[in-house]
């Protein structure tokens, strides 16, 4: 069913169900609709992912938002893509919503819903300049590290067998 079009209980019609007391479960999809034709093009000849296009989107972000101003009514299932962008706000919002907890309004510290703070999203998962800086580091001297076993390795082979013999305490080793 599509959320866009008018309400309806017609088992034949796309939309939402009216009687919301008959259909009860309201799942909303904050994430990207794709099929095989469209992973291959994005593969293939845009070097897209679907991690990658759900950061640059900010479509994460953008759900919490709307969550966190209430602009969905009822939520049952709330899927995402990505949840380790942002997916730790979307559950702060999603439980601290009111009615989602056994704190009731007549407790004393009773806050929920848009009376707490909209949580911190990130915008970027890069990692820091320091960090990028000793990843080049070790990966740069792992290459080094190969590179000159190999050179070894193949500077032995052309040298023919080797048939060293090391003799210790009298014993041909």
């Amino acid at each position: 069913a599509s959320a866009n079009n008018d309400a309806t209980d017609n088992a034949y019609e796309l939309g939402p169900p009216a009687d919301e007391s008959y259909y009860p479960f309201n799942q909303i999809q904050g994430f990207w609709q794709v099929d095989s034709t469209s992973v291959t093009i994005g593969v293939t000849h845009a070097a897209s992912t679907l991690l990658d296009d759900n950061r640059r989107s900010n479509v994460n972000a953008e759900m919490v938002q709307l969550a966190y101003d209430k602009k969905f009514t009822k939520i049952n299932l709330f899927a995402m893509d990505n949840v380790a962008l942002n997916g730790n706000a979307m559950f702060s919002v999603l439980r601290n919503g009111c009615g989602q907890s056994v704190i009731t309004e007549d407790d004393e510290y009773f806050v929920c819903g848009k009376n707490l703070v909209m949580p911190h999203m990130n915008v970027s998962q890069r990692l820091p300049l320091f960090w990028n800086i000793i990843l080049i580091v070790v990966y740069s001297s792992l290459f080094i590290m190969v590179s000159v076993m190999l050179i070894q390795a193949f500077g032995l082979r052309d040298h023919g067998p080797q048939d060293h013999r090391v003799e210790c305490n009298g014993v041909l080793i």
